[in-house]
C-alpha cells in the first residue's frame, strides 16, 4: 500500500473523561487518502502510515492541517522514544511535531461478511513535518517571485537517501560542496516541484545566491571571520538541533532525517526534528559525541559562537525544560495511560487485544522495565553530557576542524588569538547572547507585474529516479537513462537511444511528489495516465484510532480503478448496532 488509497478516518476522542470504547460514538469522521511510509520499517508486520485528509481540520486536538503520521514502534519497547524527542525539541521554543499514543484498529477484510476490525496495536499519532502556518510556518514562493530578496524564501529540505520522485537540487560540487555537504544532494520539502519556475531553482543552486553553496564555500574559506557565520545560518537552532540530537544518541543523528529550512530575509534554520526509533540507548553511544565524525558539525565547533552557545543554553536547558526532574516527570506521567492499556494484556508485546505490538528483541522483562531503561538511557547520557561540556573550547587545528582553509588558534572569541576562554570557560560562554528562537513570518506573496510570469517547469535535473534500485544501469536523475552536471541551468545528457530533455523512454515520465505544474508537460502528463494493460485495483484499508486517553480512527474499503479514478461501493456502512446515533459513514464512494 505505497500507493494511497481513499479512506475514512474515523475517532473516538472523549474528552469529558468517558472511556473510549470501539463500539461507542464516533466523536469525529474524515475522508483521507492513506498510505504505507517508511524503508526498512516497510517490513514490518507493524506499518507505518501516512495520512492526508481532504480537508485540513483538528485531528486529535492538533491544529487544523491535513498531512499526519501514524507511527507504529516496532523496536521500541518503551513505545515512547520519538514521544520523548519532540516533547524535548519543543521545550527549546522551537516547532516539532506534535504527538498523541493510541490504539488502531484495521477493517481490511474483503469478506463482506465479516467487518470485524483488527487490532493493529499502541501507535503515536503525530503531525507530518510542514510548512504551513500551523507548523513550521514558511514564506510561500510563486512563480511571481523575481528578485534575490523575494527568492531568499521559503525553502526546505532534508538529508536523507533518494527516493523514486523526490526532488532535489543539482548543487555544483567543489571542495566546500564536497567536504562540508559530504557530496550529497539534499532533498527539496518545500515548496513543492510544480511551482518552482527555472529562475528559482537557479536561485538555489547559485554559487552566489544559494543558501547551501553559500554557507558551505564560508565554512571552507573564512573561519578566521568567525562573526560572518551569523549570515548563514540561525546559530541558536544549530546549536539546539546540536544537543538535542547529542542528548538522544540517535544512531541516524546529522545524516538521516535531518530537516534545515529558510524563511525570506532569515537564515538558515535546523529543524525540525524526526525520527527517534533508534535513539536514547537503542543506537549511538553513551559516553562519546556523535558529531565528531561529520565535517560539518566538526567545523561548527571552532567557531566561538557556536561552541560558546552550546556550553550556555546546555546550562540553561537542564536547569528547566531538560532537568533530570522534568525528564523523568514526563515519561512517567506519559507511560501512565499505556499502562492503563496493558492492564489486561497477558504478553504486553504480542499483538493480542490490549496489547503493545512491538518486536524488540532486548524487550526481555515487562513494560515498566522498558520505560525504566529508556529513563535510566536518558538520564544517563545528560549527566555525563554534564560533566564533558566545557570541553568545547579548545585549541584549533586541522584535525579539531577539518582540513581546509586558515584556521583561529583558539576558538574562545572574536579574536582568534584569545585563549581565556582554556582557563575560564564559563565567563567566556555567558558572554555571548542567545538568539530568541524564530517566530513565524506573515511576509506577503510575491505580486505579478505588468511584465511576463516565467511559467514552473518540472526539471528532470531534480527529479530523482532514487538509489534503491537493483539495476546498475539507472542512473539517479535524467528520468534514470542520462547525466546532468551541477549549477544553474543544467541540461540532462542522455544515454544512447533517450532523446533530451528527459533522457526518459516513452511512458516512463517520472511523477514529482506533489504533481506536476497546472498546463505544463502535458504530454509527459498523459503518458502517465495509459493504463499498462487492464485495471489496477487497491484496497483501502478502514483503521480505528483509539486515543488511550480519548480517540479512533477508521479506513474503509473500497475499488480503485485507476484508469477512471472512481470508486464504487462495496460494503454497507460500518456502524455498529450499539453505536447509538452514531452517523451513517459512506464507505468506498466518491
Amino acid at each position: 500500500m505505497r500507493d494511497p488509497v481513499d479512506a475514512n478516518i474515523e475517532v473516538i476522542d472523549n474528552a469529558n473523561g468517558t472511556m473510549n470504547c470501539l463500539k461507542g460514538n464516533r466523536t469525529a469522521v474524515y475522508p483521507a487518502s492513506v498510505h504505507y511510509r517508511g524503508q526498512s520499517s516497510l517490513h514490518f508486520s507493524k506499518h507505518q502510515i501516512a495520512v492526508d485528509l481532504k480537508e485540513a481540520n483538528e485531528l486529535l486536538g492538533f491544529p487544523a492541517d491535513r498531512t499526519f503520521v501514524l507511527n507504529g514502534p516496532t523496536v521500541d519497547g518503551s513505545l515512547m522514544r520519538n514521544h520523548l524527542a519532540h516533547w524535548m525539541f519543543r521545550g527549546t521554543d522551537r516547532y516539532s511535531p506534535r504527538t498523541r499514543h493510541i490504539v488502531v484498529f484495521v477493517r481490511d477484510r474483503i469478506d463482506p461478511n465479516d467487518w470485524i476490525p483488527r487490532y493493529v496495536g499502541i501507535y503515536l499519532a503525530l503531525e507530518k513535518i510542514a510548512y504551513t502556518p500551523n507548523r513550521v510556518g514558511l514564506t510561500e514562493l510563486n512563480s511571481a517571485c523575481k528578485t534575490n530578496d523575494e527568492l531568499s524564501g521559503g525553502w526546505a529540505w532534508q538529508n536523507n537517501p533518494l527516493g523514486y520522485g523526490d526532488y532535489s537540487p543539482n548543487i555544483m560540487l567543489n571542495e566546500a560542496t564536497g567536504l562540508f555537504g559530504a557530496g550529497e544532494r539534499p532533498i527539496l520539502m518545500f515548496p513543492e516541484p510544480r511551482v518552482l519556475t527555472q529562475s528559482m531553482r537557479d536561485y538555489f543552486v547559485s554559487p552566489k545566491t544559494g543558501p547551501l553553496p553559500r554557507l558551505y564555500q564560508y565554512l571552507y574559506d573564512n573561519m578566521t571571520q568567525p562573526d560572518g557565520l551569523e549570515e548563514h545560518i540561525d546559530i541558536g537552532s544549530f546549536v539546539d538541533y546540536f544537543l538535542h540530537s547529542e542528548l538522544s544518541m540517535n544512531s541516524d543523528a546529522y545524516r538521516r532525517s535531518t530537516f534545515f529550512f529558510k524563511d525570506r530575509d532569515q537564515p538558515i534554520n535546523a529543524g525540525p526534528v524526526w525520527d527517534f526509533n533508534l535513539a536514547y540507548g537503542k543506537g549511538g553511544s553513551k559516553t562519546t559525541w556523535l558529531y565528531t565524525i561529520h565535517a560539518f558539525w566538526k567545523r561548527l565547533t571552532c567557531n566561538y559562537k557556536f561552541a560558546s552557545l552550546v556550553q550556555q543554553r546546555w546550562t540553561q536547558l537542564r536547569s528547566t525544560t531538560w532537568s533530570d526532574k522534568s525528564i523523568m516527570s514526563f515519561l512517567q506521567t506519559s507511560a501512565e495511560p499505556i499502562r492503563r492499556q496493558l492492564k489486561k494484556c497477558a504478553e504486553w508485546k504480542s499483538d493480542n487485544l490490549q496489547c503493545a505490538f512491538v518486536k524488540a528483541k532486548q524487550s526481555k522483562g515487562s513494560y515498566d522495565d522498558e520505560v525504566n531503561k529508556l529513563i535510566k538511557a536518558v538520564l544517563g547520557r545528560a549527566q555525563w553530557m554534564d560533566s564533558s561540556i566545557a570541553g568545547f573550547y579548545k585549541t584549533l587545528n586541522h584535525n579539531t576542524c577539518v582540513a581546509a582553509g586558515q584556521l583561529p588558534a583558539y576558538n574562545c572569541a572574536a579574536n582568534g588569538n584569545d585563549k581565556g576562554c582554556l582557563a575560564n570557560p564559563s565567563s567566556y560562554s555567558n558572554a555571548v547572547e542567545f538568539p530568541k528562537p524564530r517566530k513565524k513570518m506573515a511576509a506577503k506573496p510575491c505580486k505579478a507585474s505588468n511584465t511576463s510570469i516565467e511559467r514552473p517547469s518540472i526539471d528532470p535535473c531534480w527529479l530523482s529516479a532514487g538509489v534503491y534500485m537493483s539495476d546498475g544501469s539507472i542512473t539517479p536523475f535524467c528520468s534514470g537513462y542520462g547525466f546532468c552536471p551541477g549549477g544553474p541551468g543544467a541540461k540532462c545528457t542522455c544515454k544512447k537511444g533517450h532523446r533530451p530533455p528527459t533522457c526518459a523512454r516513452e511512458g516512463e515520465i517520472i511523477p514529482p511528489h506533489g504533481g506536476f505544474p497546472e498546463d505544463s508537460m502535458g504530454a509527459q502528463k498523459s503518458s502517465l495516465n495509459k493504463p499498462s494493460g487492464g485495471l489496477s485495483s487497491y484496497k483501502t484499508l478502514l483503521f480505528f484510532l483509539c486515543a488511550l486517553s480519548a480517540m479512533a480512527l477508521g479506513v474503509a474499503l473500497a475499488t480503485r480503478q485507476r484508469r477512471r479514478q472512481q470508486y464504487r461501493r462495496l460494503y454497507q456502512p460500518a456502524v455498529d448496532a450499539t453505536s447509538g446515533n452514531a452517523p451513517e459513514l459512506l464507505y468506498g464512494t466518491s
